[in-house]
């Protein structure tokens, strides 16, 4: 199969789907994210959309699968109650393509996702939502967004290369603290508090947006939430961020006490 002459059942070409899946959507599309968090995301409903568009109607030119072995439903605090907790382990999202002698063939992208919501059923929804969104990330849709090129404050913003590079540096590391000097008896004093991987991740520095500055471990559990599992990390600092985040949400919803 010629990669070259392979084109989606609604006749676009891979060069021409990779420039579409990135094209300006309707302002509508974009939006802060919860929370207050300076990203921006994107209107699922747009997202489908453009894969019908692009691929042609879901179930014939793209879909998805997971069986219900690999989502898993919990309870988890939030403020002074609760509310569920959907994750997606596993899901498949497929599309066709076809190479100029008709033979077809099925693109295969494995991917996970997470959502929070106080209806159960929504929040299987939102998983699943969130898991096909990681997919059609990692064949370029809205990457101008994951990039920092465009944003819901710029939605005319085309991409920018020089733009999403700078975006994509990680930030410098601050220099480890130095030494302590060992007194002069056999006796090693040390008085400084056991760290353990909960209060590692709780003293995390949040790197960008809104709460740059802040501690994770002062989050409540929705904004912990979104940084762990619908936040699309496009860079090292949203990166460390959610695995981070998705370590101290594991922690608060297994009953753990977060330190002080």
């Amino acid at each position: 199969m010629d990669y070259n002459t392979l084109k989606s059942l609604t006749g676009f070409t891979l060069s021409q789907i990779e420039q579409e899946l990135d094209r300006v959507l309707p302002k509508d599309a974009y939006s802060a994210v919860p929370g207050g968090a300076a990203l921006t995301d994107i209107d699922p409903g747009f997202m489908r959309d453009e894969l019908n568009r692009l691929f042609g109607m879901c179930g014939i030119g793209w879909g998805y699968a997971y069986s219900s072995g690999d989502v898993e439903t919990d309870l988890v605090k939030r403020g002074n109650g609760t509310t569920n907790s959907a994750i997606v382990k596993k899901l498949i999202f497929w599309y066709k393509l076809s190479d100029a002698s008709g033979e077809t063939s099925i693109a295969e992208i494995p991917s996970s996702g997470g959502s929070l919501n106080d209806v159960l059923g929504y929040a299987v929804a939102g998983a699943v939502t969130n898991a096909i969104g990681k997919a059609v990330s990692n064949i370029g849709f809205q990457k101008s967004v994951y990039l920092g090129a465009r944003s819901h404050k710029n939605v005319d913003g085309r991409y920018d290369p020089a733009a999403a590079a700078s975006a994509k540096k990680p930030a410098a590391k601050p220099a480890p603290p130095a030494r302590k000097p060992v007194p002069a008896s056999d006796e090693i004093v040390d008085d400084e508090p056991a760290v353990t991987p909960a209060t590692d991740h709780a003293r995390y520095v949040i790197p960008i947006g809104n709460r740059k500055g802040q501690v994770l471990g002062d989050q409540d559990l929705k904004v912990l939430s979104w940084y762990a599992n619908e936040m699309r990390a496009a860079n090292a600092e949203q990166s460390s961020l959610q695995s981070a985040a998705r370590s101290l949400l594991k922690i608060r919803s297994n009953g753990h006490a977060l330190p002080a």
